[in-house]
């Protein structure tokens, strides 16, 4: 039996139809694969640099957006960090945040108060001391693309931008903005929902700081009168409420 030419014209476009939506999706996935790659490669990069450094800090600006009944709201901090591995300390608005990386102190200036807990890494708080490990703990990640910010000595700055978005679902996602040439964090906007957002931008970065070797401990004494909220002394199930009572993001 001899197919109709009509037939045989009709039962050709359907699999040339078919053989250009596999080829198309197959250029979808090699491209996405390739951006996955040369985000990781980046964030690697990115990650063995800070990794290197003996200590660093930083000065950047936090600019918090929050939206309320359709009206925007916007604040802006100061911040001042100085990392060494997982030991940090953190300024702004008077307040002040010290670990080393086995006791934390969080000291606010105005109320005259510290609470003091025990360091545990918890993958909801986002600071610039763990920004550059952050793809490590369960994001996925993709090279979204560069940025040219400026000229200097005629040459191109141009900053490399990958995006993080977290399996778990807490944030919508973290993009960083990585200078090629340096491999330094330039900025990053956390989006941790459609009302709420952060945008920070390094205003000033040093590394390898001379540094006292108590740097990263507070001293309660030095503070004269100071009331003391120490969360080392309750329970375990007390403190175990208390950690998983928020699951909002922090951001410092």
């Amino acid at each position: 039996m001899v197919m109709p030419i009509a037939h045989f014209w009709n039962l050709l476009v359907i699999l040339l139809r078919l053989f250009l939506m596999i080829w198309c999706t197959c250029l979808a996935s090699h491209a996405f694969a390739q951006k996955d790659e040369k985000a990781l490669e980046i964030l690697e990069k990115t990650s063995a640099y800070y990794q290197g450094l003996e200590n660093f800090r930083a000065i950047y600006n936090l600019t918090s957006r929050y939206r309320y009944l359709e009206e925007d709201a916007v604040q802006t901090s100061q911040m001042v960090i100085t990392a060494r591995g997982q030991q940090y300390r953190l300024y702004y608005d008077q307040k002040e945040i010290i670990t080393d990386a086995e006791t934390v102190w969080e000291y606010d200036k105005e109320l005259k108060e510290v609470t003091i807990s025990e360091y545990a890494k918890k993958d909801y708080v986002v600071n610039f001391a763990e920004l550059h490990n952050l793809y490590q703990r369960g994001y996925t990640f993709i090279y979204v693309g560069e940025r040219v910010v400026h000229k200097t000595k005629n040459k191109n700055v141009v900053r490399d931008v990958v995006q993080l978005v977290p399996e778990d679902g807490i944030l919508t996602s973290i993009t960083l903005e990585i200078d090629r040439a340096t491999s330094q964090i330039h900025g990053w906007e956390i989006v941790q929902n459609a009302e709420t957002s952060y945008l920070c931008e390094v205003r000033s970065f040093a590394v390898n700081i001379p540094l006292s070797d108590d740097y990263f401990i507070f001293d309660v004494s030095a503070h004269g009168d100071l009331e003391i909220i120490d969360l080392r002394e309750s329970d375990e199930d007390a403190c175990s409420a208390l950690c998983n009572e928020d699951t909002n993001t922090e951001v410092v």
